[in-house]
C-alpha cells in the first residue's frame, strides 16, 4: 500500500486553514443543496492497513545489522588455572610472579633449584560472546518477536476488495455553472510474492515487506556469530552505552532501532472488514465534497493564469511578511505589537461611534413613528367629529318630532290613528336610543384604543428615553423626561375632560328625546342611572391610567437608576453630541406641533362652517314648516291649547329637573376626578423630584471619582501584565507577544473609594465603570472588603495586583492578607503615587 502519511497530514492542515473560509463553505454548501439522493458506494473492503513506520524503521536498519555482523567482533578470552607441575602445559612470567606469591605451592628448593607441586597456567581463547555482539542478539531476537506477532495475526486476513463509487453535481458557483461527475473503481487482489530477494523494497506488498524483514531476521540467528553466542545471556535494559554503541555507526543505528521498539506502543495494524450495499456515509461523502472542491480550485487556476499568478503573489508575500517578522529584533516586535494596539482600539472607537450614528438612526425613526401616531389620532379626532354631525342630526331628528305633534293639534278627527302613529314612531325613537347606547359604547371602545394606542406610544417613548439614556445621564435630559410626562398627563385630562364633555352632551340630548316621547320620569332615571355607571366606568379608566402612570413613573425611576449606573462613564464624551440631537429633535417636535396646530384650526374653522351653513339652512326649512302648519293648523289650535299646554308644561319640568340632577351630578363627579388627577399628578411630580435630585447627587458623586479609576486602571492593568510576562519568561516562553495582548483585552479591577456620598464599591473595564454599592455616610473603606471578596471569586489565572492611594501602607497590607486569603492567590501590592486621593484601594484581576 502507498504510504499516505503525509498526505494525510497534508489533508488535516487543509481543513485546519480551510473550515472558517467562506469560499471553501459556500462551495461545500453549494455541493450538499445539490445532493439529489442519488449518491452510491457500493462493494466490500478487506484489507490490512499496516503501519508502515514501524516496517521502514526496521527496514532501513537491517542493512546496518547484517554490517555489524559481518565484522565478527571478538576478543582473547583468558583463562587462569593453578595445576600440578606435572600437568601444566606451557608457563611464562605470570605463573613464576604467581609462585613467588604463593609459597606455599614451592615442594623444595635446592640451590638455585625451585621445584613446586603446583603451578599457574594461562590459556588463550577467541571468543565472540563480547557485550556489543550479545546486543546484536539480543536486538535480533526482540525485532523476530516484535514481527511475529503481528505477522500472526495478520497472515489469515483475506485482502480483496473492490470499491465503486459514483456522484454527479450539477452547482452554480457566483454565475458560473460548474458540472462533477465522478465514478471512482478501486478494485485489488493482493497475492504473496515467490520471490522477496528484491532490491527495491517498494515494488513488494506491505505484507510481503513484513514476510521479507522476518525472513531476514531468521537469517541473522543462523549465522554463525549469532550460533556461536546463543547460548550467552541476552541483555537486558538500560543498555550500557559502550565507546563501540556510540560511535561506529552499525552498532549506533541498531541502539536506534532498540529504543524504537521500546517505545512503540502501538498496535501498528488494523484490519478492515466492510460492506457496502449502495448507501453513501456522510464522511465519505464529506471526504469527496472535499476532493470536489479541491478539483474545482485547481481548474480554476489551471484555466486562469491570472489568478494563479495573484495567489502565488499573495503567497510569497505573506511568507516574506513571516520571515521579515521572526527576523525582526524585541524591540521592533514591541513597536509592532503597540501599533496594533492602537489600530485595534482605533477600531474599537469606530465602532463605538457607528453604534451612536445607528442609535441616532433609530431615534429619528421613533419620532417618525411619533408623528404617525398623531395622525392616527388626528384620524379619530375627526370619527368624533362626525359623531358629533350624527349627534345634530339626531337633534333635527327631534325637532321633526316636534312638528308632527304639532300637526297632531291640527287633526283632531285623527287623532287616535295619530297617536298610534306616534307609539310606532316612539319606538322607532327607542330604536334610535339604542343605537345611540351602542354608539356610546363604540365611542368607549374608541376611547379605550385611544388609550391603549397611547399606553404604546408612551411605552415607545419609554423605549426612545432609554435609547437616549444609553447616550446621556444628564440631569436636564430626565427633567425634560418628566415634563414629557406631565404634558402626556395632561393631554389624557384634556382628551378625558372632552369626553365627559361629549358624553354630557349627549346624554343630556337623549334624555330630552326620552322625556319628551315616553312622557315618564322612571325613564329619566334609568337614563340617569346609565349615565352614573358611564361614570364610574370613566372613574375606572381613570384608576387605570393613574396606575399606569405610577407605574411608568416607577419603571422611569428604576430604568434611571440602572442608565446613571451602567454609562457615568461616557456622560462627558458624548454631552455635546446629545445636545445638538436633542436641540434638533425639540426643533423638529416644535414644527410639527405648530404643522398639527394649524392644521387642525383650519379643519376645526372649516367644520364650524359647514355646521353654521346646515344649521342655517335646517332654521329655514323649520321656517317654512312653521308657516305651513300655522296656516293648516289656526282652526284646531284653540281646542287643543290648553290640553296640550298642561302635558308640555308638566314634561318640559320633569325635563328641567332631570337635567338640572344630571348635570349637577355630572359636574361633582368632574371635578372630583380632577381633584384626584391634579392629587396623583402632584405626588407623582414630588416623587419625581425627588428622585431626580439623588440621582444628581449620585452622578455628581461619580463623576468626582470616576477619573481616578480611568488614571488608576491604566497603572494597574500594566503591573498585571508585567507580572504574567515574569511567569511566562519563567518557564521559557519567547513568543509571548499574543498572549500578553489577550492578558490586557482581559483585566478587570474592584475599586473602593472615599466619595462625597460615603464609601464606594465599583468595577471598573475598558467599557466603563460599574457602581456596585455605595455605602452611604460611611468614611471607613473595610466596610466594602467583604462585599469585593465575593466578586472575585471568578478571578481568571492572571495575577493579582493591588494599588493604593490616600491611605498607608500597613492598611493595604492588611487589605492584600483578606484578599489572599479570599482567593488563595499570590498577589502583589503597589503604591500609585500619581494619583491624589482621598482613601483609594483597587484589585485588578483578570476573566476568562
Amino acid at each position: 500500500m502507498a504510504d499516505f502519511s503525509k498526505y494525510f497530514r497534508a489533508y488535516m492542515n487543509m481543513q485546519d486553514i480551510l473550515k472558517n473560509d467562506f469560499t471553501y463553505n459556500y462551495i461545500m454548501e453549494g455541493l450538499k443543496d445539490g445532493d439529489k439522493g442519488e449518491d452510491r458506494l457500493d462493494g466490500k473492503t478487506n484489507e490490512k492497513v499496516i503501519d508502515m513506520e514501524w516496517v521502514v524503521a526496521i527496514e532501513e536498519t537491517l542493512p546496518y545489522i547484517q554490517k555489524a555482523i559481518d565484522e565478527q567482533r571478538r576478543f582473547i578470552k583468558q583463562v587462569d588455572n593453578v595445576v600440578r607441575v606435572e600437568l601444566a602445559k606451557k608457563i611464562g612470567p605470570e605463573s613464576v610472579k604467581h609462585l613467588s606469591q604463593h609459597t606455599n605451592f614451592i615442594a623444595k628448593v635446592e640451590g638455585d633449584m625451585v621445584t613446586p607441586n603446583k603451578i599457574l597456567t594461562i590459556e588463550r581463547e577467541e571468543s565472540f560472546a563480547i557485550y556489543e555482539n550479545r546486543v546484536l542478539m539480543t536486538l535480533i531476537r526482540k525485532a523476530l518477536h516484535f514481527v511475529d506477532d503481528k505477522y500472526s495475526k495478520m497472515k489469515d486476513v483475506p485482502n480483496d476488495s473492490y470499491n465503486d463509487i459514483s456522484m454527479v453535481r450539477h452547482i452554480d458557483f457566483n454565475e458560473k455553472k460548474v458540472d462533477f461527475n465522478l465514478n471512482y473503481i478501486n478494485e485489488s487482489h493482493e497475492t504473496l510474492a515467490d520471490d522477496l530477494d528484491v532490491l527495491d523494497v517498494t515494488q513488494l506488498s506491505d505484507f510481503d515487506r513484513i514476510r521479507k524483514i522476518r525472513t531476514t531476521l531468521n537469517e541473522f540467528l543462523n549465522t554463525q556469530l549469532m550460533k556461536e553466542i546463543a547460548n550467552e545471556p541476552e541483555v537486558h535494559p538500560p543498555l550500557t552505552q559502550t565507546n563501540l554503541l556510540k560511535k561506529n555507526p552499525n552498532f549506533k543505528k541498531a541502539v536506534e532501532l532498540w529504543n524504537f521498539l521500546d517505545s512503540y506502543k502501538r498496535k501498528g495494524f488494523e484490519v478492515v472488514t466492510e460492506d457496502y450495499d449502495g448507501k453513501m456515509t456522510d464522511t465519505v461523502r464529506q471526504d469527496v465534497y472535499f476532493a470536489m472542491g479541491f478539483e474545482h480550485f485547481m481548474m480554476s487556476i489551471a484555466t486562469n493564469p491570472g489568478l494563479r499568478v495573484i495567489l502565488k503573489d499573495q503567497y510569497d508575500a505573506e511568507n516574506a511578511r513571516l520571515a521579515e517578522e521572526a527576523a525582526k529584533p524585541q524591540k521592533t516586535r514591541e513597536a509592532v505589537m503597540k501599533a496594533q494596539l492602537d489600530a485595534v482600539r482605533k477600531e474599537e472607537m469606530e465602532i463605538r461611534l457607528r453604534e451612536i450614528r445607528d442609535r441616532e438612526k433609530k431615534i429619528l425613526d421613533l419620532t417618525s413613528e411619533i408623528n404617525n401616531l398623531k395622525v392616527i389620532i388626528d384620524q379619530k379626532e375627526q370619527q368624533i367629529l362626525t359623531l358629533r354631525g350624527k349627534v345634530s342630526a339626531l337633534e333635527d331628528r327631534l325637532e321633526e318630532v316636534k312638528a308632527e305633534l304639532q300637526q297632531t293639534k291640527l287633526k283632531l278627527m285623527e287623532a287616535e290613528k295619530r297617536i298610534a302613529e306616534l307609539e310606532e314612531e316612539n319606538q322607532q325613537l327607542k330604536d334610535t336610543i339604542e343605537e345611540l347606547n351602542k354608539t356610546i359604547d363604540e365611542l368607549n371602545q374608541t376611547i379605550d384604543t385611544l388609550n391603549k394606542k397611547i399606553v404604546e406610544l408612551n411605552d415607545r417613548i419609554l423605549v426612545l428615553v432609554q435609547e437616549n439614556a444609553r447616550l446621556q445621564t444628564k440631569v436636564k435630559e430626565q427633567e425634560t423626561v418628566i415634563a414629557e410626562q406631565k404634558a402626556h398627563i395632561e393631554e389624557l385630562e384634556t382628551q378625558v375632560a372632552e369626553q365627559l364633555a361629549k358624553i354630557t352632551a349627549l346624554t343630556e340630548n337623549l334624555e330630552k328625546c326620552h322625556a319628551q316621547i315616553e312622557e315618564d320620569a322612571r325613564k329619566i332615571t334609568d337614563l340617569s342611572d346609565k349615565n352614573e355607571k358611564l361614570t364610574d366606568t370613566l372613574q375606572t379608566e381613570r384608576i387605570q391610567h393613574k396606575e399606569t402612570v405610577n407605574k411608568m413613573n416607577a419603571d422611569f425611576a428604576e430604568e434611571k437608576q440602572q442608565m446613571n449606573d451602567a454609562h457615568s462613564a461616557e456622560v462627558e464624551s458624548l454631552n455635546h453630541k446629545f445636545n445638538d440631537a436633542e436641540a434638533e429633535h425639540n426643533t423638529y417636535v416644535a414644527k410639527l406641533n405648530a404643522d398639527f396646530a394649524a392644521k387642525a384650526n383650519e379643519t376645526e374653522q372649516k367644520h364650524l362652517k359647514e355646521l353654521a351653513d346646515k344649521e342655517e339652512a335646517h332654521r329655514n326649512e323649520l321656517v317654512e314648516i312653521k308657516e305651513a302648519n300655522l296656516k293648516s293648523s289656526a282652526a284646531n289650535d284653540a281646542a287643543h291649547a290648553s290640553e296640550l299646554k298642561k302635558a308640555y308644561k308638566s314634561v318640559d319640568k320633569k325635563v328641567e329637573q332631570a337635567e338640572k340632577a344630571c348635570e349637577k351630578r355630572m359636574k361633582a363627579k368632574v371635578a372630583e376626578i380632577k381633584k384626584e388627577a391634579q392629587a396623583e399628578i402632584r405626588k407623582a411630580e414630588k416623587k419625581a423630584g425627588e428622585k431626580i435630585s439623588l440621582a444628581k447627587e449620585e452622578v455628581k458623586s461619580i463623576k468626582d471619582v470616576g477619573d481616578l479609576f480611568v488614571r488608576d486602571f491604566g497603572f494597574g492593568s500594566v503591573a498585571v501584565v508585567s507580572k504574567y510576562a515574569e511567569e511566562l519568561a519563567k518557564f521559557g516562553k519567547l513568543s509571548i507577544a499574543d498572549e500578553l495582548m489577550d492578558a490586557q483585552k482581559s483585566v478587570r479591577s474592584l475599586c473602593i473609594c472615599r466619595s462625597k456620598k460615603g464609601v464606594m464599591l465599583a468595577g471598573y473595564s475598558r467599557n466603563g465603570a460599574d457602581v456596585y454599592k455605595i455605602y452611604k455616610k460611611q468614611a471607613d473603606l473595610e466596610v466594602a472588603f467583604s462585599d469585593l471578596c465575593s466578586k472575585l471569586k471568578s478571578a481568571g489565572r492572571l495575577p493579582l495586583v493591588i494599588t493604593f492611594s490616600g491611605v498607608d501602607r500597613p492598611f493595604a497590607m492588611n487589605f492584600e492578607n483578606i484578599v489572599r486569603e479570599s482567593t488563595g492567590k499570590k498577589t502583589t501590592v503597589v503604591h500609585n503615587k500619581t494619583l491624589k486621593a482621598d482613601g483609594f484601594v483597587a484589585v485588578y484581576y483578570s476573566v476568562e
